[in-house]
């Protein structure tokens, strides 16, 4: 498996993204390869169906420390606190959670984006619509994309790409993502990796290193 953590804007490749339609610059991204034994089509759908609550311990520790605040507040004002969920994909994200999807090509690519102040103990998210996203510019939030994308890689081999761009709105939110992202940056890649590999153990055949 490859990753990288980039800055900047989109580089050039054979194939144009449907994430470059919607977050084409941006000030951080995590970018995770990883070439398997399967068509793009069971790749498609074994990384969409991963559950990111079930590959490792990170995920369950870092959903417990987003899910603290909501609880501590919950107990002040003597509500139910909220439940941490057992299972959370991809479908997932695009069917209950303040994400949403911007595009879609079955079998090859999906976009989702939120926008929100990630760097708050509880985010506060933004209620958009897909067409609100790529014009949101409102100071003092991040936009963040996620883009898989499945691409044939010889024969009956694909590569699945798992990339996620974030673009802050104003100076003030620059500066406070940037240091958030000091902190979380390097786990989030870590994660997205586990997902891939996660997608390649569930197809149940061999990992093909890229050279």
């Amino acid at each position: 498996m490859i990753g990288s953590a980039i800055r900047g804007n989109r580089t050039d490749s054979e194939h144009d993204l449907r994430l470059d339609d919607y977050l084409p610059t941006f000030d951080v991204t995590q970018r995770r390869h990883i070439v398997v034994d399967a068509t793009p089509g069971e790749a498609y759908e074994a990384v969409r169906q991963v559950n990111l609550m079930r590959i490792g311990l990170g995920p369950r520790l870092l959903g417990e420390l987003r899910y603290l605040p909501e609880r501590l507040f919950a107990r002040v004002r003597g509500t139910e606190p909220p439940e941490m969920p057992d299972s959370v994909t991809i479908d997932d994200l695009a069917a209950d959670s303040p994400y949403v999807v911007l595009a879609e090509a079955p079998g090859e690519e999906v976009v989702l984006g939120a926008v929100g102040k990630f760097w708050q103990p509880a985010i506060e998210w933004v209620d958009l619509d897909p067409d609100e996203f790529e014009s949101f510019d409102r100071p003092g939030y991040a936009k963040l994309a996620i883009g898989i994308t499945v691409v044939p890689y010889g024969s009956d081999r694909s590569l699945i790409t798992y990339e996620a761009r974030t673009e802050t709105t104003s100076p003030t939110a620059r500066r406070l993502f940037q240091f958030y992202w000091t902190l979380i940056g390097p786990f989030a890649g870590y994660l997205m990796g586990r997902v891939l590999e996660t997608a390649k153990a569930t197809l149940g055949r061999r990992t093909i290193p890229i050279e």
